[in-house]
Order: structure tokens, then C-alpha cells, then sequence
């Protein structure tokens, strides 16, 4: 039987993919992230078509990607995953961003978990579901932590505010997690991405948004180079999700 634990995908950064300057926009590595889970789950038996016969999906609930290297235009990657951890309530997945010499360009973890999608409120992961594919915990660069984002309630900064429109959505009817990375990076000013890159992401999905919902993002600076960043449903204030950003001097 074929081994499937370590899962790759190769991808041409195209126009798509890329920012104004060229190099692959953060959201476009995330969608070369999404599709290589994807198929890994479908091949493993824990995809959309197995899952939606029992009314259940993956939702994703936290997320950290660090990028020592941005691969630019028409430059081949390849994305590995694999599981790196599950118990009963959360499924860890770790990524790797590999140029066409195997040097790694980035590295990404998150955790998953199952919910029940006529309640919309998470569920144990079977047994036999947490069997189907090995676990390769170690396997990542670095040992990344996802840490739980904390804001105080009444630290407020740059704000601005957004509506839920239907291409915002994807096949669970909520808000796709790379438009949530989209809102967080498109607070910072084009001047600012002149001068600085990004070196780290990491967001902490706390609750769903859907259509017509009415969100206000607030972003604050932390400490060198990095900001804070919330979003919460304008009405009824509910936390959507909290995020740290780390930006680098371009050379």
C-alpha cells in the first residue's frame, strides 16, 4: 500500500499568486497550502466527500506561517504536509514551502478541529478516524507553539470595518480562513509595505463569520516590527478571530 503520511504538491507561482512586486502574495502561498490538505485528506479518507455524509467538516482554529524566503514569478514550490498530532478534539497539521532545490522557503502549522455543521459546534474526532494517517510530530523546522493571541477589550487602534459578501464564503457557508489572512495584511498601509516584508503570521480563529455579517478590524503596533490585530462582529462584539503579525526591513 502506497504511503500517503507525507503528502506533495508542486505549484508554479503565476500571476495569480503574486503581489504588485512580483513575489508570491501571502494568500496565495496560503491557497498552495489549502489545496495540498485538501487532497491530503481526501486521500487519506478524512476529506469533504467522506465527511459531508456525516454532516461534519474541518474548520481550522489556529494557524501560524513563517516565511524565511518569498519564492517570486513562474518559480516552481512544492508543498509537503502531514498530520503531526490528534487527539479526541484537535488535529495538528504541519507544512513545508520547498523551492526547486529543496531548500525550504517556509514552514506552517495548524490545528483543526471537527465540527457538526446543523449545530456548528465542534465534535469528538473518532478513534478510527485519528488512526488513518501516521503522525510525524517532529518533523517541522522549528518547533512552533500556537499560542492563544490575547487583546485587551479596550485596546482600540487603527479601525475600519467590513461587510460578508458571497465570494467571501466557501462550501461550510462561512468566511474562507484565507480571506480572514487577506483582512488582517490589507490594514497596513502601501508605503509600509515598501519598506517591510512579512516574516510570520499567526491568527487565532475564535468564531465564524457569515453572509451579511458586519466586522470591525482593530490593529495595534507590539513590540519592534510586530502588531495586534482584532476582528469582532460590530454588533453583537462577538470575537471572530485575534492575530500577530511580524514584519521584516527589505534589504
Amino acid at each position: 500500500m502506497e504511503d500517503i503520511s507525507i503528502w506533495k504538491e508542486k505549484f508554479r507561482i503565476t500571476h495569480s499568486l503574486v503581489a504588485p512586486n512580483g513575489f508570491a502574495s501571502i494568500h496565495g502561498l496560503a491557497y498552495c497550502l489549502q489545496e495540498t490538505a485538501v487532497n491530503h485528506a481526501s486521500a487519506a479518507r478524512l476529506g469533504y466527500d467522506e465527511l459531508i455524509k456525516l454532516n461534519l467538516a474541518w474548520v481550522v482554529t489556529r494557524q501560524l506561517i513563517k516565511l524565511y524566503k518569498i519564492p517570486e514569478l513562474n518559480e516552481k514550490i512544492t508543498v509537503e504536509t502531514w498530520a503531526a498530532g490528534m487527539t479526541d478534539s484537535i488535529a495538528v497539521r504541519d507544512f513545508n514551502i520547498l523551492n526547486k532545490d529543496q531548500e525550504i522557503l517556509g514552514i506552517c502549522r495548524t490545528s483543526w478541529m471537527l465540527i457538526d455543521l446543523k449545530l456548528r459546534k465542534p465534535v469528538r474526532i473518532p478513534g478510527d478516524m485519528r488512526d488513518l494517517l501516521p503522525k510525524h510530530p517532529e518533523r517541522l523546522k522549528e518547533n512552533i507553539v500556537l499560542d492563544k493571541i490575547s487583546l485587551a477589550d479596550d485596546t482600540y487602534g487603527k479601525s475600519s470595518t467590513y461587510h460578508v459578501v458571497y465570494s467571501d464564503l466557501d462550501m461550510n457557508h462561512h468566511v474562507n480562513n484565507i480571506n480572514y489572512l487577506k483582512w488582517v495584511l490589507d490594514d497596513f498601509e502601501y508605503s509600509f509595505r515598501q519598506k517591510y516584508r512579512l516574516g510570520s503570521i499567526e491568527i487565532n480563529f475564535l468564531a465564524e463569520a457569515i453572509f451579511g455579517d458586519k466586522l470591525v478590524r482593530n490593529t495595534v503596533p507590539g513590540d519592534k516590527h510586530e502588531f495586534l490585530t482584532r476582528i469582532i462582529n460590530k454588533e453583537s462584539l462577538k470575537p471572530i478571530l485575534t492575530s500577530k503579525t511580524k514584519w521584516l526591513p527589505k534589504a
